[in-house]
């Protein structure tokens, strides 16, 4: 339970519950990832503070995001980045946004639909309908935005594969490379403000369809 504790104007204390899990429907598995999120990241819960909040899967993202704000924070200083640490506790974060009627935007990996062998399903690709689904469920009136990285962040903006040191690798990429900079800015600039024009290998997507038609269009 979230409790907002006020001082009144007679100066007592006062304190009104404004949050409880069952009215957001968070499952068991819910509760525990909130639960791990918060033992990592105490700051997350700045996002019940306003401004404007995105969810991003990983420390790449959230490491290239934080560069881009720090190069200009007068511009970003509304800007909420929450590191979500894995695509189901997204989904978590999602179900509390909405609870709130908070407005969002998130990015994620589109991953893909078998895992690199070719030899099963890739359950990183399986999680993207139950983000939809979170999405799908927001109460009317508040603006959101779905944004995937094709097949991932460093192939989609870096043109790399990265298997080791992925935030390293996009610190000094964007700190090196003005265009890569530019873009990565442009990416962040687009969780924004929803109206504004995405980068390549970036897919606004609301079926699974669709981010499989876009996903085999890059990757071809």
């Amino acid at each position: 339970t979230i409790v907002k504790v006020e001082k009144n104007a007679a100066g007592v204390i006062q304190g009104t519950t404004v949050f409880r899990p069952e009215t957001a429907q968070l499952d068991v598995d819910d509760k525990r990832n909130l639960k791990l999120l918060n033992l990592c990241d105490p700051y997350v819960s700045e996002f019940f503070f306003g401004g404007k909040v995105i969810i991003v899967e990983g420390d790449t993202e959230y490491t290239a995001f934080n560069y881009i704000i720090a190069s200009n924070p007068e511009a970003y200083k509304d800007v909420h980045i929450i590191r979500a640490r894995g695509k189901a506790t997204i989904v978590s974060l999602i179900k509390i946004l909405n609870h709130f009627g908070s407005s969002y935007s998130v990015l994620h990996d589109s991953d893909t639909p078998l895992t690199a062998n070719g030899a099963m399903a890739n359950p990183a690709w399986g999680n993207n309908a139950n983000i939809l689904a979170a999405i799908v469920a927001k109460p009317a009136g508040t603006q959101t935005r779905l944004l995937a990285s094709l097949p991932n962040f460093e192939q989609a903006y870096f043109g790399e594969v990265i298997a080791t040191e992925k935030p390293y690798n996009a610190l000094l990429t964007i700190t090196e490379q003005p265009a890569k900079f530019t873009i990565i800015e442009t990416l962040l600039q687009s969780l924004i403000n929803h109206n504004a024009a995405i980068p390549d290998n970036c897919d606004e997507w609301s079926t699974i369809d669709d981010l499989r038609e876009k996903l085999e269009a890059v990757v071809a």
